[in-house]
């Protein structure tokens, strides 16, 4: 053979590699939806939110990912929307099947999505292996053992990849997860490439902080007001404390703020104090919400939702949320009506 097609044969051979490569460093998302649907389907990764308009019930969407990082990633619509599990990312072809439900709960209606299949991942073959495995396994004494065994291999082979967390999360949030032995294989999962959310709550039910009880003093704390003064609970001794957490999005919540409007009134030159603690995330709202609420008494904010420190710390699972303190710093009760809080007021003001 000729030196110049030698080189020819070498170029052809390079040019296949970086082709062969460049197909290899995106994925391909080939997708329809099952039944009728009309308008754009977004997709969430790295970020970014790509969108594309559904022609004929079926979409596609194309970009890069992690080469090392298995993310968990899902569709939404331009409604209100939410997908029943997650779908997770590799650069590869991917071929998924999902159903569209308009749904309503409460007064709010949204777009169900539900992941009915998907193909062409490592991940989506390993998800199918464990969940075959799972339902072949008999109920019997050695059924969370061997269970266990199954996800020790997984996040062992794969400690980068979103699934192994979700899995070793899901298998936490049992009533009988065994925790030490979660703990172990918890020790093996690549906690930085996992999603920092589910880290955090895993790691707060494998390893739980003790939780403010009733008779307890209070854990004191520091946040920003709407002009970002510090406020620390410790200037609240000697007075009796109502702590509320709220959001100006959650209804409930701003029903309950004209009660206590009410009771602070009444009780406000009798030593009796309330700080409102938002987990909001957008500032704006939450000032506006202090404003048109009329709320004359101090409020702070932790804006992190439910993954705030001292949310965690006083244990607040939903909102609102009210801890009744006395003027020592002791918590006296939690979540009490607005006629039980009075009752406790008196019974303090009394002695």
């Amino acid at each position: 053979m000729s030196l110049l097609k030698i080189i020819i044969v070498l170029q052809l051979f390079i040019v296949n590699l970086l082709f062969a490569q460049a197909k290899i460093n995106k994925f391909e998302i080939n997708g329809k939806i099952n039944g009728n649907y009309t308008g754009y389907l977004f997709f969430n990764y790295a970020n970014k939110k790509d969108s594309c308009l559904v022609v004929d019930n079926k979409f596609y969407f194309t970009g890069t990912t992690s080469q090392d990082v298995v993310f968990a990633t899902r569709f939404s619509t331009n409604r209100t929307s939410s997908m029943n599990k997650d779908i997770f990312l590799e650069n590869k072809k991917i071929y998924i099947s999902i159903e569209i439900e308009r749904k309503k709960y409460n007064e709010t209606e949204y777009d169900w999505i539900v992941l009915k299949d998907i193909t062409g991942t490592q991940t989506s073959e390993l998800e199918k292996d464990y969940l075959s495995y799972i339902e072949s396994l008999p109920r019997n004494e050695n059924w969370q053992k061997n269970k266990y065994n199954k996800i020790d291999k997984i996040v062992s082979s794969h400690p980068k990849n979103h699934f192994s967390g979700e899995l070793l999360y899901f298998a936490a949030q049992d009533s009988l997860a065994n925790l030490d032995d979660l703990k172990l294989i918890f020790h093996k999962i690549d906690t930085i490439a996992q999603n920092s959310n589910l880290i955090s709550n895993l790691k707060e039910i494998l390893y739980p902080k003790k939780k403010t009880q009733i008779g307890d003093f209070i854990t004191d704390f520091e946040l920003p007001n709407e002009n970002n003064v510090l406020i620390n609970t410790e200037s609240y001794r000697g007075n009796i404390l109502i702590i509320d957490f709220w959001a100006s999005w959650c209804a409930p919540c701003r029903k309950k703020i004209p009660q206590l409007a009410k009771l602070y009134k009444k009780y406000k030159s009798q030593n009796v104090k309330i700080l409102s603690i938002s987990l909001d995330v957008d500032r704006l709202k939450w000032i506006k919400a202090i404003q048109k609420e009329n709320m004359e008494w101090e409020n702070v904010i932790e804006n992190n939702e439910f993954e705030g420190e001292v949310v965690k710390t006083y244990g607040v699972k939903a909102i609102p949320s009210i801890f009744l303190i006395d003027d020592k710093g002791v918590l006296i009760a939690i979540d009490p009506s607005i006629v039980e809080m009075e009752k406790i007021i008196m019974e303090k003001i009394n002695k």
